[in-house]
């Protein structure tokens, strides 16, 4: 009775044994799988991350090709408006009519358009709406 009573405990200690064994290897499975669904989201946001800092590239490089564009129609529209200029200046000291015009007085309306202070930003342009005053018309008008 004594070896049946042992065998039943060996048998009952190869079933709990089996058991825990079973339970532990059930817990691994599912800590394997959370992980390997933790690095499936892992890799699609780095693959987001990735396609975000790709746009943002994209997104500097045309931002300095425009840039560059930009400062090189600057230039050129800074070399015509000097070639303007030395011409103005070239015709203005070859014609005595020229000469005689550029030296002439401007009519008040536009002396008064030249004293009113610079626009500056969204809220001085309010301002000078606001209060413009109006720039009446004279009776006579210039010939030019």
């Amino acid at each position: 009775m004594t070896r049946l009573l042992a065998a039943l405990v060996v048998f009952a200690l190869v079933i709990v044994v089996t058991w825990a064994l079973w339970q532990r290897t059930n817990a691994a499975e599912a800590r394997a799988d959370l992980a390997e669904q933790q690095l499936t989201e892992s890799l699609q946001r780095e693959q987001q991350h990735k396609l975000v800092i790709n746009a943002l590239w994209d997104n500097a490089r045309r931002q300095a090709n425009q840039r560059r564009a930009l400062a090189q129609q600057q230039a050129e529209l800074s070399r015509t408006a000097s070639n303007r200029l030395t011409t103005i200046e070239e015709l203005h000291r070859e014609n005595a009519t020229l000469r005689a015009w550029a030296n002439a007085r401007l009519p008040d309306t536009v002396s008064r358009l030249r004293r009113r202070s610079a626009v500056t930003g969204a809220d001085a342009y309010y301002q000078s709406v606001r209060d413009a005053q109006p720039l009446l018309l004279t009776r006579e008008q210039p010939e030019h």
